[in-house]
């Protein structure tokens, strides 16, 4: 038996594009009358339908008694005042899932969707088109390591087809990183349809309480039709402190059966599905409304974030995860001339997030003529190989070897003894290499 719940966050297509506003100058300051409505309007959602109901009362008293204390009159500026009110839902309740917002356009979209409203507005549609559906890119790396980098879950209805073809183009990599690190999460199917791709079909994933319903429900991989799936290919996930919410729920998963190496920072700790709930004109307010565990760990993220098997700070995150793809398909390689080959290609990404120090002395040691009408010269810092009108800057990976700039498939290595350097040794990728003694003025 198959059942199927929705990952966090379940949000409607037309507002997962739209963000929080600033206030307009034409809006009306919050006066405390429209605030004691307002606080009241959230107060009523959170203790009525969020999912942890002992902190909705602490929650409620908090805000409460903090109007009581006159500490919201003198914010009249919106985003003053959904600040501080946010900052005492999180002292109070410690769930980054649960605020209070402002959109004016988020609140006509939530009515007309609660009145039945299905019809999407055509700007709505452009403006997805436009961001591509935040699918930002889907690459083939070196290594033939496939590279996906998904923004946001958009409505699966709208993604659908571009998330498809993404998938397909990448079906044949070796490997695959997928990245998540902007990702702040969106819808459950988009989600659950990039978590089929990856594992069997059936697999129980999490278990989840509704206060709504008061029932339990776990949810198990659904694959959709036209999915192809990738069971067998070596997966590694890149998240960060801006992945959230249903982004959290893949990686996690993923990470929790054992299918994937989590690469990056802790994410955002927001594990909890909600709904998003109209307070008045301009202001709604996400509440959630679902428990969710995992069920391998028996435990979710929430509050947590999801910890990467690798940490890296963001700058190294994905550099590591494509040197995390190459080391695991060079260690399963069989073919020796295979291994050597995605080994050199990882070097490069090794040195990228562990850069190693040259010896004292072998940059100056390297600059000159050599064979072959090729030189080796100094500037800003850095080496440079010049031949003819070719240069190219040479980048240290250690053991007296340089990658070079735009090229994936030679290095230069420089013996150096005695502080000197007498010759540069071309290094190919298929393990032969090529020799250029220095120039004879050089010596």
């Amino acid at each position: 038996m198959k059942l199927a719940i929705p990952l966090p966050a379940i949000l409607s297509a037309a507002v997962l594009l739209l963000r929080p506003t600033p206030a307009s100058a034409q809006e009306a300051p919050l006066d405390p009358a429209r605030q004691r409505v307002v606080l009241e309007r959230l107060i009523g959602l959170v203790s009525d339908r969020y999912v942890f109901p002992e902190k909705a009362v602490a929650v409620a008293a908090a805000l409460r008694g903090r109007e009581s204390a006159g500490a919201y009159a003198p914010l009249r500026k919106p985003d003053d005042f959904l600040a501080a009110v946010n900052r005492d839902m999180q002292d109070a309740a410690g769930d980054r899932h649960l605020r209070l917002m402002r959109n004016p356009r988020i609140v006509a979209r939530l009515r007309a969707e609660a009145g039945g409203e299905k019809e999407v507005p055509p700007e709505f549609l452009a403006m997805l088109r436009r961001e591509n559906f935040r699918l930002r890119k889907a690459e083939s790396l070196d290594g033939n390591v496939g590279y996906l980098k998904l923004d946001a879950f958009v409505e699966l209805r709208f993604v659908r087809d571009a998330l498809l073809g993404a998938l397909d183009f990448l079906h044949a990599s070796s490997a695959l990183v997928l990245d998540l690190t902007d990702n702040g999460g969106g819808d459950s199917e988009t989600a659950d349809l990039l978590l089929s791709c990856f594992l069997p079909e059936g697999t129980r994933t999490t278990e989840s309480w509704s206060r709504e319903t008061g029932k339990t429900t776990v949810s198990a991989v659904v694959r959709p039709p036209g999915v192809k799936p990738m069971l067998d290919t070596p997966l590694t996930v890149v998240v960060g402190e801006r992945t959230a919410s249903a982004a959290e729920a893949v990686a996690y998963t993923l990470q929790q059966a054992r299918r994937a190496v989590v690469v990056g920072s802790r994410t955002k700790g927001m594990a909890n599905p909600g709904r998003l709930f109209v307070v008045d004109d301009s202001l709604y307010a996400m509440v959630p409304t679902i428990r969710a565990r995992n069920v391998v760990s028996g435990t979710s993220w929430e509050g947590v974030g999801v910890a990467p098997d690798v940490p890296l700070p963001p700058d190294k995150a994905l550099a590591g995860a494509v040197a995390e793809a190459l080391k695991g398909l060079a260690a399963r390689e069989a073919d020796p001339k295979e291994r050597f080959r995605l080994l050199f290609l990882w070097r490069d990404y090794a040195a990228a997030v562990n850069p190693p120090s040259p010896p004292d002395g072998l940059l100056d040691a390297c600059v000159g003529a050599y064979e072959g009408g090729q030189r080796v010269v100094r500037r800003d810092g850095s080496l440079w190989f010049e031949k003819g009108e070719v240069r190219r800057r040479l980048s240290y990976v250690g053991d007296l070897t340089f990658a070079v700039e735009g090229r994936k498939d030679y290095r230069i290595r420089f013996p150096f003894e005695g502080g000197r350097v007498l010759r540069c040794d071309v290094l190919w990728f298929d393990d032969t290499s090529d020799s250029y003694a220095r120039a004879r003025a050089e010596g």
